[in-house]
């Protein structure tokens, strides 16, 4: 993917966020949280190296791994499994830590948007609206 393309994506993302997030209405501004959590998600994937063409484990030989993009040789029998790279060799790969921090961010992003729409949805239950003005008024 095109580096430009995604960093103006990113951009986007977090301006049309922020815009919702100014709002006057609640359920906009759950909207703009929501765009903006996704935004920090693909500006975090992309700060990890993301070649494309490379697995997150590589075994055997540079050489092999530069031809078909990724080797595995595991051999359960003498207890050598994944990630293995010859000594000396330099392999760039997609970090999996990230791919599973940014999974565990959308999880914990998904269950805070139900929390805040349901707590929306008892606003709108009991006072009839919600518009922030509104509700500050009513509030006294």
């Amino acid at each position: 993917m095109n580096n430009t393309f995604l960093s103006l994506t990113i951009a986007i993302l977090f301006g049309i966020g922020t815009f919702l997030i100014l709002r006057r209405d609640i359920v906009k501004v759950i909207i703009g949280l929501g765009i903006l959590s996704h935004a920090v998600n693909v500006l975090i994937v992309s700060v990890g190296i993301f070649d494309g063409t490379r697995v997150p484990i590589l075994a055997g030989s540079y050489n092999e791994a530069e031809t078909t993009g990724s080797v595995f040789n595991d051999n359960l029998a003498e207890d050598i499994l994944s990630p293995v790279v010859q000594a000396g060799t330099h392999i760039d790969y997609v970090d999996p830590l990230v791919q599973a921090l940014v999974l565990t961010a959308i999880v914990i992003s998904l269950a805070t948007t139900a929390f805040i729409l349901i707590l929306a949805y008892r606003i709108h239950e009991e006072y009839g609206t919600t518009d922030i003005r509104e509700l500050r008024r009513l509030w006294g």
